[in-house]
């Protein structure tokens, strides 16, 4: 079965779902499909308005009236439930008129959703008042405003979240096939081809995938590893390298510096090794803000009697154990 946040029922799964003829993979599908997101329950709720104008039908020619039908859907509308007959005309005919509501719902929806590619770092305030720090080159989709009983929205790639407290009307951001449920919080979300990360800075936040739930308070984050199908529950970085990639901070407070080399290749997407191991157990007590990677090297290795060596990219601190143990 596909994901259900990639699938998508065709005219014809529709047509047989609107007539009780799925088979049962099928309707799960449909019902899946339909739970993940508000903008999918009601176009579900919209097909079915379109449903019903095309009536009870026996073996009859079928003439359907679509502008009343279209006018019915922007009215939102409720339909009177009508059994649907299985003869083939019908079949055939609700599906073509499913078919093209399909696409008028696509042009509705996209005056309704909003869709940000992040050229660069970017920020946007929603309509609840939620602040989101994107990072370059992802990409957020979310409601002009929230009318459901939800506050939805969907995430590829990296985000900081700042969500409004409305406790009665849940945050969920969906990330493949990671949901994030918070009321109101500030969490940081990373997805990867293999993973998907959060880590929250403040409140609380529920994590759920097909592999478990976890929750987690301010402090913590959980790894989902989507080729392992397994959660891992952390503690975040005392340096802050889940936000780096937006506050430029990263502070080091007598950390050590197996931690610090983790932290620094992390933030920088580097790969950093050690001359000697000993050199791992030395302290470091030092704060960069809006530094290269090249100059944070450079001053821990001043401050460590490291020397710094660069190739291709990777850097190599060569030296002995320290005296600051």
């Amino acid at each position: 079965m596909e994901s259900n946040n990639k699938y998508k029922p065709s005219s014809e799964a529709f047509s047989r779902y609107f007539a009780g003829e799925n088979d049962q993979d099928e309707l799960t599908q449909i019902q899946n499909w339909a739970r993940d997101s508000e903008a999918n329950q009601e176009e579900l709720e919209l097909l079915s308005t379109i449903w019903s104008d095309v009536g009870v039908i026996n073996e009859q020619p079928v003439i359907v009236d679509t502008a009343t039908a279209f006018a019915k859907v922007k009215a939102k509308k409720e339909a009177h439930h009508q059994s649907s007959s299985s003869f083939w005309n019908v079949w055939k005919v609700a599906a073509a008129v499913i078919l093209a509501a399909s696409a008028f719902l696509m042009i509705i929806r996209e005056d309704n959703d909003v869709r940000l590619v992040a050229e660069t770092i970017d920020e946007v305030e929603l309509s609840d008042g939620t602040k989101i720090t994107v990072n370059e080159g992802s990409t957020l989709v979310y409601r002009k405003e929230f009318k459901g009983t939800t506050r939805n929205i969907s995430l590829s790639g990296e985000a900081f979240f700042e969500v409004a407290h409305k406790p009665e009307q849940p945050f969920v951001v969906k990330v493949q096939d990671v949901t994030i449920t918070v009321l109101g919080t500030s969490f940081n979300i990373k997805e990867s081809a293999e993973s998907v990360k959060v880590s929250v800075a403040t409140g609380r936040v529920e994590v759920k995938s097909e592999f478990g739930i976890e929750v987690l308070t301010a402090g913590e984050q959980v790894s989902v590893n989507l080729s392992k199908e397994e959660l891992t529950k952390s503690e975040n970085s005392e340096s802050g390298t889940e936000q780096y990639w937006f506050s430029r901070k990263l502070s080091f407070q007598g950390v050590d510096m197996a931690t610090v080399i983790k932290d620094l290749e992390e933030a920088y997407d580097v790969d950093i090794a050690v001359s000697d191991q000993n050199m791992l157990e030395c302290k470091l007590q030092a704060t960069f803000e809006s530094q290269s990677i090249d100059e944070i090297l450079e001053i821990i290795g001043l401050s460590q009697s490291f020397e710094v060596e660069k190739s291709d990219g990777a850097y190599l601190l060569i030296g002995e154990g320290c005296d600051n143990l």
